[in-house]
């Protein structure tokens, strides 16, 4: 690609800042946020290039590239739905018009709740209480209640790479998509949801055909 794009802690929290986010929240499928940069005119593009690789976060204690069946099945679901747009993709091409990156980020989270009492005594209409024994509450050793919630987020940048390049000056980001929710059974599962997901994103975003007539 023309131009290396850095990728910051921000993308973490691009969920904050995106719009339009997918109608059927709570399907089971991913919810989908994608932003436009502001006064920007698709028509003036013709063509782009994606990253060889996507940049996983999370899965490991650091950040890794990777080319993976999987990778290159989301990196693909890009380069389908921009090709139906009109645009050309030129690989390696230091000339393509637009540049895009696609980042994957999976996050578990564990959480540990202790209870003094058991289980069947929360809150259970018409069971004893405690008391009922004399001044026993708290006599339980605390039951601690272990789970884990996985999420994982999909996170594509496109970029101008027709300005001229100044090392002072980042890239100027045209649109982006965020793509995440809670993590499937399995990974096969979870890259079929995101692919649908990023064709979702594309159509939300109807803008990005510009001329089509190019």
């Amino acid at each position: 690609m023309k131009k290396i794009l850095i990728i910051s802690a921000a993308v973490i929290a691009l969920a904050a800042c995106h719009k339009e986010p997918y109608p059927s929240d709570g399907d089971n499928e991913y919810l989908v946020y994608t932003s436009p940069g502001k006064d920007v005119s698709f028509a003036n593009y013709r063509t782009f290039d994606l990253a060889d690789s996507l940049l996983v976060i999370g899965q490991t204690d650091k950040p890794f590239y990777s080319q993976s069946q999987n990778a290159l099945a989301l990196i693909q679901a890009f380069r389908t739905n921009m090709e139906k747009l009109g645009y050309i993709y030129t690989p390696s091409n230091p000339d393509a018009d637009l540049g895009i990156q696609v980042t994957y980020i999976i996050k578990t989270e564990k959480y540990v709740q202790y209870y003094d009492d058991p289980y069947w005594w929360l809150d259970y209409p018409g069971y004893w209480p405690s008391g009922y024994w004399g001044n026993w509450t708290g006599y339980y050793y605390p039951r601690p209640v272990v789970y884990t919630y996985t999420t994982n987020a999909l996170v594509a940048d496109m970029v101008d790479l027709t300005a001229d390049e100044d090392p002072s000056k980042p890239l100027e980001v045209v649109w982006s998509a965020y793509i995440g929710g809670p993590a499937g059974a399995t990974v096969q599962s979870d890259v079929k949801r995101m692919t649908a997901a990023v064709d979702q994103a594309f159509a939300q975003s109807q803008y990005l055909a510009g001329n089509k007539s190019r």
